[in-house]
C-alpha cells in the first residue's frame, strides 16, 4: 500500500533530522555562527552597529555552509539511493524533505544566534535579518541539493559549491562593476541596477542595508519602474527566493528521475 504523503514525508524528515545532526558541516555552522554573533554582542560597542555587523557575517557565512550542507547530505546517502529511491514515494518528496529539514536547523540555529546580539541591540531590525538569512538558507540548500546531484563525487561537489560562492559573493559584484566602464551602460542605470539584482546576495545585500537605514539607494536616471522596486526590495527577495529555490528544487527532480532503480 503506497503511504500516505504526508506520512512519507514526516517519516523522511525525521530521518533526514537524525541525519544532520551528525553532519559535520551543521555543526560546524553552529559553532561559527553563535561564536561570532556572541562576540559581535560583547566587543561591538556602538549598539546601532551590531545589525550591519550580524547581517554582513551572515552574508558571507549563510550561503557559504547552506552550500556545503545541501551537497554533504546528497553524498552521505549514495549508497541508499537504490534502496531509497525504490520506496512507492514520489521523488520531489525526498527533496522537499530535505530542503525543510535543513533549512529548519539552520533557521534554527539563526533564532539561537539572535539571542545574544538582540540583547545588546534590542530593536535592531532583528526580524528583517533573520528574514534575510531565511532566505539565503533556502537558496543555499536548493542549490547545494542540486549541485550535490550534480557531481559525481563529494570532493567535486564541495570544490563546486565552493566556487559558486566565490563567484556570487565576488567575481559577480566585479563583472558588474566593469560593466560600468562600458559606454553603453552609461545611459542605461536602469539595466544595470536589474543585472545587479538578479543576483541573490546583492539583493539581500541592499534590503539589509535599506531596510536598517543605513544607506539609501538610489540610480539617477532610472526608469520610472526603478522607484517601486528600490521601496520595496524586501518583496523582491521574497520573489528571487522563490525562483532560484523552484528552479533547484525542479533541476534535483529531474535528474532523480534519471536513476533506474532496478
Amino acid at each position: 500500500m503506497t503511504p500516505l504523503p504526508l506520512s512519507a514525508f514526516r517519516a523522511l524528515a525525521i530521518r533526514e533530522g537524525y541525519t544532520a545532526l551528525h553532519n559535520r558541516f551543521v555543526q560546524a555552522f553552529a559553532l561559527v555562527v553563535w561564536a561570532s554573533s556572541t562576540a559581535v554582542a560583547v566587543f561591538t560597542g556602538n549598539d546601532a552597529s551590531v545589525p550591519f555587523a550580524v547581517l554582513l557575517l551572515w552574508l558571507y557565512v549563510v550561503p557559504l555552509f547552506a552550500l556545503l550542507i545541501g551537497v554533504r547530505t546528497i553524498h552521505e546517502e549514495r549508497d541508499e539511493h537504490p534502496f531509497l529511491l525504490s520506496q512507492p514515494v514520489p521523488r520531489v518528496t525526498f527533496i522537499i524533505a530535505k530542503l525543510t529539514t535543513l533549512v529548519g536547523l539552520i533557521a534554527a540555529v539563526l533564532a539561537a544566534a539572535l539571542v545574544p546580539v538582540a540583547l545588546a541591540a534590542p530593536g535592531g531590525g532583528w526580524m528583517l535579518i533573520f528574514g534575510l538569512g531565511l532566505a539565503l538558507a533556502l537558496i543555499g540548500v536548493s542549490v547545494g541539493l542540486a549541485l550535490g546531484q550534480y557531481a559525481q563525487s563529494a570532493v567535486r561537489g564541495l570544490m563546486g559549491a565552493l566556487l559558486l560562492w566565490f563567484v556570487g559573493l565576488v567575481l559577480y559584484d566585479f563583472a558588474t562593476l566593469a560593466l560600468v566602464q562600458v559606454p553603453f551602460m552609461h545611459d542605461q542605470p536602469a539595466l544595470w541596477m536589474g543585472i545587479l539584482l538578479l543576483n541573490p546576495l546583492d539583493a539581500v545585500r541592499l534590503a539589509g542595508l535599506m531596510g536598517l537605514e543605513a544607506v539609501p539607494f538610489t540610480v539617477p536616471g532610472a526608469q520610472q519602474w526603478a522607484e517601486p522596486l528600490l521601496n520595496r526590495l524586501d518583496i523582491w527577495v521574497a520573489a528571487l527566493t522563490l525562483v532560484w529555490t523552484t528552479v533547484a528544487v525542479e533541476w534535483t527532480r529531474r535528474h532523480l528521475n534519471r536513476y533506474d532503480v532496478q
